[in-house]
């Protein structure tokens, strides 16, 4: 119950951030400082339980870090810089449903590469997910200010998204690294690149 509380939660402010993305780029279409800018603080909370966990237990070993530092070029790095882009661009509604095809994205990718089995639930899913992508695609009287652009950079998010949890799952198997350094981890090597980004 406690998982499904917790991911009731993440859904909730996930939504909560792309809206207030969304009013952040009204004021200011700088999106890839945007992208940056929704990292940083996460990395801030990510190091204050890192540093939580040092008091606790010392100083941990970095052997096995390096899969959640390349996870953190693909998500948030790339995906978040796209994902911030389509919210500009498609606006939040739009982008959040598309990005919500995620899972279907991730679990093509787990079947293909990762050798998972193909259960009826799973495919169930999956239609229904494609589903409202079609009714999306298909939508008319789109309003003005939604680009076809943003709502292809939505997809390209959501497919690098898939791709970093795939590969999160590949290189880390069964690791003992902690979440709050994983997180910490993937949240610097995310940032490090929408700054290059930006630098660029």
């Amino acid at each position: 119950m406690d998982a499904v509380l917790l991911a009731c939660a993440s859904a909730f402010l996930f939504g909560a951030m792309t809206v207030a993305l969304r009013y952040s780029l009204r004021r200011n279409t700088d999106a890839e400082l945007g992208a940056l800018l929704t990292v940083v603080p996460a990395l801030a909370v990510a190091l204050s339980f890192v540093a939580a966990d040092v008091a606790r237990h010392g100083v941990p070993e970095l052997v096995g870090l390096w899969p959640f530092l390349a996870a953190g070029v693909l998500g948030p790095g790339l995906s978040q810089l796209f994902f911030t882009l389509a919210v500009r661009d498609a606006g939040p509604s739009r982008t959040s449903v598309v990005v919500g095809t995620a899972p279907l994205f991730a679990v093509a990718i787990a079947l293909v590469f990762l050798g998972e089995p193909l259960e009826a639930g799973l495919v169930a899913g999956a239609l229904l997910v494609v589903g409202g992508g079609v009714l999306l695609a298909g939508e008319r009287g789109r309003p003005g200010h939604v680009k076809l652009a943003g709502l292809a950079l939505a997809l390209l998010a959501t497919v690098v998204f898939a791709t970093r949890d795939n590969l999160v799952r590949w290189l880390s198997g069964d690791t003992e690294v902690a979440p709050s350094l994983a997180a910490a981890a993937t949240l610097s090597a995310g940032g490090l690149v929408i700054l290059g980004w930006l630098l660029v």
